[in-house]
């Protein structure tokens, strides 16, 4: 497994206006580990499937989307980004384990991200109240009910970065291999470097301080 990539920080559309910011991971983030870890026709989720960028690209290479999402219009524009529109579900990943799905034989996914510092609830869009050691109880939680639908010896693909705030580092990419790895075997972190994105911001050509993000490779093994 190669083990440092670049990509050009590109993106093919915008979002609408409506959505604010753009979070979403590049396309070329998802074309190259699809490929790299399915092949045409396998199903492919994403639990956090927010704009439906691994839908979307899943799709194009010939792979059988599948994704849950808690927003409704998010959900609705994923229904009209892709063609197997039936198989985004409206909810949270968090009650994953009570949805109606098949046997998936790639996740690729980048779970809503927490700040140490920050009291925000992710898994409800960031409203409500959390504290970071529940987010990452709650991470588990939900990757845990994944691996039911996981083919035995299918990847698990985790998009995450550590986040600088402030002069406060959370170290959550390193904290997700940590809850994860409960669930499933750790393969080693892929580090993508990007390219094309200038930040005058500090906030790093990713957007969390930092011009790299990590691919986290698990392999569900039960």
């Amino acid at each position: 497994m190669q083990t440092f990539r670049r990509f050009r920080y590109e993106k093919s559309d915008e979002l609408p206006s409506k959505f604010g910011d753009d979070v979403r991971t590049p396309e070329s983030f998802v074309a190259e580990f699809v490929e790299e870890f399915s092949e045409e026709g396998d199903t492919v989720i994403d639990p956090f499937a927010g704009f439906g960028t691994t839908l979307k690209v899943a799709e194009e290479f010939g792979r059988i989307p599948y994704g849950i999402e808690y927003e409704a219009e998010r959900v609705a524009y994923i229904e009209d980004r892709i063609e197997h529109a039936e198989n985004i579900v409206r909810g949270s990943a968090l009650e994953l384990a009570s949805y109606d799905l098949p046997t998936f034989d790639l996740c690729l996914t980048s779970p809503p991200y927490m700040a140490e510092e920050d009291t925000r609830n992710p898994f409800r869009n960031y409203a409500g109240k959390s504290r970071y050691d529940e987010y990452l109880e709650n991470v588990g939680d939900a990757f845990s009910q994944l691996a039911e639908f996981m083919a035995t010896d299918s990847h698990v693909l985790v998009d995450v970065s550590n986040l600088k705030n402030e002069g406060n580092v959370t170290t959550l990419a390193w904290d997700a291999v940590d809850v994860l790895s409960s669930t499933f075997r750790f393969e080693g972190e892929v580090v993508v470097a990007w390219e094309g994105a200038e930040s005058t911001d500090g906030t790093g050509a990713y957007g969390y301080g930092y011009d790299h993000n990590y691919c986290l490779v698990f392999r569900n093994e039960k």
